[in-house]
């Protein structure tokens, strides 16, 4: 018995979570067993498609936007998603593998995105996960010109740094190139301005949650502007004030989230 067996229980949940839309234990399996250059492939494939769903229920996607990759560390290749596949419905055979060092012949069954993807590793030899996602409260960020590093430092220190792109076309090698000059100085998280944002990890499952606390950090952001952040929140999600009687309330149009009282601590 290898004496990575007792960690297989780690691997439940995960499977679970995905088992439903065809991704089996045994490529998981495989890869902590048996240290087989093709079964460690199996596992990398497995996590771009966990988490290309783990993005779809956060709401950070939707439909065939987003995409997604990893890089096995001391590999020339990456495993990335397909293009126009909805990324809450992949399986291991959808992900793609390319080569870093030169451009695939054909570029049809690739994310559009590619380029991006390929600067991001090529910047830095420790990037071994990238998440471009169209995360709503990110997006607005980028589009309000709200600079999230200088208005709460502590969270762009915690995500690993922040840094804002201009517009520049989806897909475009020029777009590869500000991304990369962005990862080359330390950011972590790139928001793109009318197009999303763009993390990067030591893997794919890090790149996700510097994504995923990016939003989080954008809709703090969105809430403390006031009104503008209803026009991504649901009003059941903007954090109503606590009025004295502990009753909720739905404040008016001309009430702001700035101006509430805050709830009393107990």
């Amino acid at each position: 018995m290898s004496m990575l067996s007792p960690l297989l229980g780690g691997t439940r949940r995960l499977v679970m979570d995905v088992g439903q839309y065809g991704l089996l234990l045994g490529p998981v399996r495989r890869a902590l067993v048996e240290p087989a250059s093709a079964a460690n492939d199996d596992l990398l494939r497995l996590l771009v498609c966990h988490y290309g769903r783990r993005s779809w229920e956060a709401g950070l996607i939707a439909g065939t936007c987003g995409n997604f990759s990893a890089r096995l560390r001391g590999r020339d290749s990456i495993y990335i998603t397909p293009r126009g596949a909805n990324k809450s419905r992949l399986v291991v055979s959808d992900i793609q593998r390319v080569a870093l060092s030169k451009q695939p012949d054909d570029l049809s069954k690739v994310s559009v995105e590619l380029p991006m993807h390929r600067a991001c590793y090529l910047a830095d030899a420790a990037v071994g996960g990238v998440v471009h996602t169209h995360a709503p409260a990110l997006t607005a960020v980028g589009i309000r010109g709200i600079d999230l590093g200088e208005l709460l430092p502590e969270a762009a220190e915690a995500i690993g740094g922040i840094a804002s792109i201009p517009y520049t076309p989806s897909g475009s090698n020029e777009l590869g190139d500000a991304v990369a000059r962005a990862v080359k100085g330390g950011a972590a998280l790139m928001i793109l301005e009318r197009h999303g944002a763009v993390a990067v990890g030591r893997s794919v499952g890090e790149a996700f949650e510097r994504m995923e606390f990016g939003e989080l950090t954008a809709k703090a952001a969105l809430l403390a502007a006031g009104d503008g952040a209803e026009a991504i929140l649901p009003w059941w999600r903007l954090g109503w004030p606590v009025a004295s009687t502990s009753r909720r309330r739905r404040p008016t149009r001309s009430t702001s989230v700035r101006d509430s009282s805050p709830a009393k601590v107990r």
